[in-house]
């Protein structure tokens, strides 16, 4: 028979482990909680600690149908402005399971809504990504012959491939070439930026909105 006082100890050690955990992540998410509003004085937006409603509003997207208990948090929204262009910087989270494991994916992303925009539903993601497992090769990689480069670092995914390959003009092709392992999706008047499971450090922030507009100016052409 088990020592009763070892097996106390063990279970106390146990729970001890358990809560020590939950705070350090939550000391770890208030701290992210207080940079990114930083970031939002600094570049004149609007924070809200949860975003609450974002991922229902915007279910053009395939990010916001991955895995289970989807959450958003740190949303950064710009102000209204008379361009038209409403830009929103979040962390978004999902759950992976794998028979009794569970796994937190995180990942920043920028939001774009614009009425320079007029896109076919298509999704651009690093080539050797998590859409092999998703199955969007299966249903066609549309590849550019004369852009080996571009096809060979990325997947381009959508249901009208016309009007995509009309979108995805040499130039267009050759940006995104250059700058490998972006994820984007457009729909019509709105397009998402993300990098593959990466949260972006507050201090980066800046140059990550830099990138997400470029890529704006590009979709728009």
């Amino acid at each position: 028979m088990e020592n009763p006082w070892l097996l106390a100890i063990a279970i106390g050690i146990t729970i001890a482990a358990f809560v020590a955990a939950l705070v350090v992540d939550r000391l770890r998410k208030q701290i992210r909680t207080r940079q990114m509003r930083a970031v939002a004085a600094r570049l004149g937006y609007v924070s809200d600690e949860t975003g609450d409603g974002l991922a229902d509003s915007f279910q053009d997207f395939a990010l916001f149908f991955r895995g289970g208990a989807r959450r958003t948090a740190n949303l950064l929204c710009s102000p209204a402005n008379d361009g038209g262009d409403t830009i929103r910087i979040f962390d978004y989270a999902y759950e992976v399971r794998t028979g009794k494991n569970r796994r937190v994916r995180w990942r920043t992303a920028l939001l774009i809504e614009s009425e320079r925009l007029d896109l076919p539903a298509f999704t651009l993601r690093p080539e050797g990504f998590s859409q092999k497992l998703q199955g969007l090769v299966r249903e066609g990689d549309i590849d550019f012959e004369d852009q080996p480069h571009f096809s060979a670092a990325y997947v381009l995914h959508g249901p009208d491939e016309a009007r995509i390959r009309a979108l995805f003009s040499p130039d267009k092709l050759a940006f995104f070439a250059q700058r490998r392992g972006l994820s984007i999706e457009g729909n019509r008047r709105k397009a998402i930026y993300y990098q593959s499971n990466k949260r972006v450090s507050p201090r980066a922030m800046p140059s990550f909105l830099e990138e997400g507009l470029a890529v704006l100016n590009v979709l728009a052409g």
